[in-house]
Protein backbone atom coordinates (compact mmCIF):
# COMPACT_ATOMS: atom_id res chain seq x y z
CA UNK A 1 0.00 0.00 0.00
CA UNK A 2 1.21 3.47 -0.88
CA UNK A 3 -0.14 5.07 2.29
CA UNK A 4 -3.14 5.32 4.63
CA UNK A 5 -5.89 7.94 4.59
CA UNK A 6 -7.31 8.22 8.08
CA UNK A 7 -10.79 9.72 8.21
CA UNK A 8 -10.24 11.98 11.19
CA UNK A 9 -11.73 15.28 10.10
CA UNK A 10 -15.33 16.26 9.54
CA UNK A 11 -14.64 17.41 5.96
CA UNK A 12 -13.12 14.01 5.08
CA UNK A 13 -16.12 12.19 6.53
CA UNK A 14 -18.50 14.46 4.62
CA UNK A 15 -16.71 13.65 1.37
CA UNK A 16 -16.96 9.91 1.99
CA UNK A 17 -20.50 9.88 3.37
CA UNK A 18 -21.86 11.01 0.02
CA UNK A 19 -23.34 7.91 -1.68
CA UNK A 20 -22.32 9.12 -5.15
CA UNK A 21 -18.69 9.41 -4.09
CA UNK A 22 -18.85 5.99 -2.43
CA UNK A 23 -20.09 4.58 -5.74
CA UNK A 24 -17.26 6.38 -7.57
CA UNK A 25 -14.68 4.82 -5.26
CA UNK A 26 -16.31 1.46 -5.92
CA UNK A 27 -16.22 2.02 -9.70
CA UNK A 28 -12.60 3.22 -9.76
CA UNK A 29 -11.41 0.31 -7.61
CA UNK A 30 -13.05 -2.22 -9.91
CA UNK A 31 -12.08 -0.77 -13.32
CA UNK A 32 -8.40 -0.63 -12.30
CA UNK A 33 -7.53 1.97 -14.93
CA UNK A 34 -7.77 5.75 -15.28
CA UNK A 35 -11.12 7.20 -16.37
CA UNK A 36 -12.04 10.70 -17.47
CA UNK A 37 -14.83 12.57 -15.70
CA UNK A 38 -16.92 12.03 -18.84
CA UNK A 39 -16.40 8.25 -18.65
CA UNK A 40 -17.31 8.22 -14.95
CA UNK A 41 -20.36 10.38 -15.68
CA UNK A 42 -21.51 8.05 -18.45
CA UNK A 43 -21.12 4.91 -16.32
CA UNK A 44 -22.87 6.49 -13.34
CA UNK A 45 -25.50 8.44 -15.28
CA UNK A 46 -24.31 11.83 -14.01
CA UNK A 47 -23.53 15.08 -15.74
CA UNK A 48 -19.82 15.48 -16.55
CA UNK A 49 -19.61 18.56 -14.32
CA UNK A 50 -21.14 16.67 -11.37
CA UNK A 51 -18.71 13.78 -11.90
CA UNK A 52 -15.79 16.22 -12.11
CA UNK A 53 -16.85 17.94 -8.88
CA UNK A 54 -17.20 14.67 -6.96
CA UNK A 55 -13.90 13.31 -8.31
CA UNK A 56 -12.03 16.45 -7.27
CA UNK A 57 -13.28 16.05 -3.71
CA UNK A 58 -11.93 12.50 -3.68
CA UNK A 59 -8.61 13.84 -5.00
CA UNK A 60 -8.47 16.42 -2.18
CA UNK A 61 -8.73 13.77 0.54
CA UNK A 62 -6.09 11.61 -1.16
CA UNK A 63 -8.10 8.60 -2.35
CA UNK A 64 -7.97 9.40 -6.06
CA UNK A 65 -5.17 10.72 -8.26
CA UNK A 66 -5.68 13.07 -11.18
CA UNK A 67 -3.38 13.48 -14.16
CA UNK A 68 -3.62 15.43 -17.36
CA UNK A 69 -3.78 13.41 -20.54
CA UNK A 70 -4.77 13.53 -24.18
CA UNK A 71 -7.80 11.86 -25.70
CA UNK A 72 -7.69 10.02 -29.01
CA UNK A 73 -9.00 13.13 -30.74
CA UNK A 74 -6.06 15.17 -29.42
CA UNK A 75 -8.02 17.20 -26.86
CA UNK A 76 -6.78 17.52 -23.29
CA UNK A 77 -8.60 15.91 -20.37
CA UNK A 78 -8.02 14.84 -16.79
CA UNK A 79 -7.90 11.16 -15.94
CA UNK A 80 -8.81 9.89 -12.47
CA UNK A 81 -7.66 6.68 -10.83
CA UNK A 82 -7.83 5.13 -7.38
CA UNK A 83 -4.57 5.49 -5.52
CA UNK A 84 -2.91 2.53 -3.88
CA UNK A 85 -4.23 3.61 -0.52
CA UNK A 86 -5.66 2.10 2.62
CA UNK A 87 -8.76 3.88 3.94
CA UNK A 88 -8.93 3.82 7.72
CA UNK A 89 -12.29 4.75 9.20
CA UNK A 90 -10.97 5.11 12.76
CA UNK A 91 -13.92 3.12 14.13
CA UNK A 92 -14.07 3.22 17.90
CA UNK A 93 -12.53 6.69 18.15
CA UNK A 94 -14.48 8.77 20.65
CA UNK A 95 -14.48 12.22 19.06
CA UNK A 96 -18.06 13.12 18.17
CA UNK A 97 -17.99 11.56 14.69
CA UNK A 98 -18.73 7.98 15.74
CA UNK A 99 -22.17 8.02 14.09
CA UNK A 100 -20.74 9.20 10.78
CA UNK A 101 -17.99 6.57 10.87
CA UNK A 102 -20.48 3.82 11.69
CA UNK A 103 -22.80 4.96 8.89
CA UNK A 104 -19.93 4.96 6.41
CA UNK A 105 -18.77 1.49 7.50
CA UNK A 106 -22.34 0.15 7.21
CA UNK A 107 -22.71 1.70 3.74
CA UNK A 108 -19.42 0.20 2.53
CA UNK A 109 -20.33 -3.27 3.82
CA UNK A 110 -23.88 -3.00 2.45
CA UNK A 111 -22.62 -1.88 -0.96
CA UNK A 112 -20.36 -4.91 -1.21
CA UNK A 113 -23.16 -7.19 -0.03
CA UNK A 114 -25.56 -5.72 -2.62
CA UNK A 115 -22.95 -6.25 -5.33
CA UNK A 116 -22.62 -9.86 -4.17
CA UNK A 117 -26.37 -10.33 -4.47
CA UNK A 118 -26.42 -8.80 -7.96
CA UNK A 119 -23.52 -11.00 -9.00
CA UNK A 120 -24.80 -14.34 -7.71
CA UNK A 121 -27.84 -14.19 -9.96
CA UNK A 122 -25.58 -14.12 -13.04
CA UNK A 123 -24.37 -17.67 -12.47
CA UNK A 124 -25.86 -21.12 -12.24
CA UNK A 125 -26.09 -22.56 -8.77
CA UNK A 126 -23.14 -24.94 -9.23
CA UNK A 127 -20.90 -22.00 -10.27
CA UNK A 128 -21.65 -19.89 -7.19
CA UNK A 129 -18.89 -21.52 -5.12
CA UNK A 130 -16.45 -19.98 -7.62
CA UNK A 131 -18.07 -16.58 -8.19
CA UNK A 132 -19.88 -15.53 -5.05
CA UNK A 133 -18.93 -16.50 -1.52
CA UNK A 134 -20.43 -15.49 1.80
CA UNK A 135 -18.99 -17.34 4.75
CA UNK A 136 -19.54 -16.65 8.39
CA UNK A 137 -18.86 -18.40 11.62
CA UNK A 138 -16.66 -18.25 14.69
CA UNK A 139 -12.95 -18.88 15.03
CA UNK A 140 -11.49 -20.08 18.32
CA UNK A 141 -7.91 -18.89 18.36
CA UNK A 142 -5.16 -18.18 20.81
CA UNK A 143 -3.33 -14.86 20.57
CA UNK A 144 -0.56 -16.20 18.32
CA UNK A 145 -3.08 -17.75 15.91
CA UNK A 146 -5.08 -14.51 15.79
CA UNK A 147 -1.95 -12.56 14.92
CA UNK A 148 -1.01 -15.13 12.27
CA UNK A 149 -4.47 -14.98 10.68
CA UNK A 150 -4.52 -11.18 10.60
CA UNK A 151 -1.03 -11.08 9.11
CA UNK A 152 -1.93 -13.64 6.42
CA UNK A 153 -5.10 -11.79 5.45
CA UNK A 154 -3.43 -8.38 5.46
CA UNK A 155 -0.44 -9.57 3.42
CA UNK A 156 -2.62 -11.36 0.87
CA UNK A 157 -4.95 -8.39 0.40
CA UNK A 158 -2.05 -5.96 0.03
CA UNK A 159 -0.24 -8.21 -2.46
CA UNK A 160 -3.31 -8.59 -4.65
CA UNK A 161 -4.97 -5.24 -4.05
CA UNK A 162 -2.75 -3.26 -6.41
CA UNK A 163 -4.50 -2.05 -9.54
CA UNK A 164 -3.77 -4.44 -12.41
CA UNK A 165 -5.80 -3.86 -15.59
CA UNK A 166 -4.48 -7.12 -17.07
CA UNK A 167 -5.98 -9.21 -14.26
CA UNK A 168 -8.42 -11.83 -15.54
CA UNK A 169 -10.85 -11.44 -12.65
CA UNK A 170 -11.63 -8.56 -10.33
CA UNK A 171 -13.00 -9.42 -6.91
CA UNK A 172 -14.54 -7.24 -4.27
CA UNK A 173 -14.40 -8.21 -0.61
CA UNK A 174 -15.27 -7.22 2.91
CA UNK A 175 -13.47 -8.84 5.79
CA UNK A 176 -15.17 -8.40 9.14
CA UNK A 177 -13.35 -9.78 12.13
CA UNK A 178 -13.56 -8.73 15.74
CA UNK A 179 -12.88 -10.13 19.17
CA UNK A 180 -16.23 -11.51 20.26
CA UNK A 181 -15.69 -10.89 23.93
CA UNK A 182 -14.38 -12.22 27.19
CA UNK A 183 -17.73 -13.47 28.51
CA UNK A 184 -17.79 -16.55 26.27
Amino acid sequence: MEYTVELEEKKQLRVMLNPVRQEMVHLLRLVARPLSANEVAERMQLSPSAAHSHLNKLVKIGLVSAREGTRRDGSKTTYYQMRDVRLRLCLGRKDGFQGEREALAANLVDSTFRSLLDNVYRYEEQELKDYGVLRFGALHLDTAQRRELMELVTDYLEQHGALRPEAEEHWEYVVLAYRAGEEL
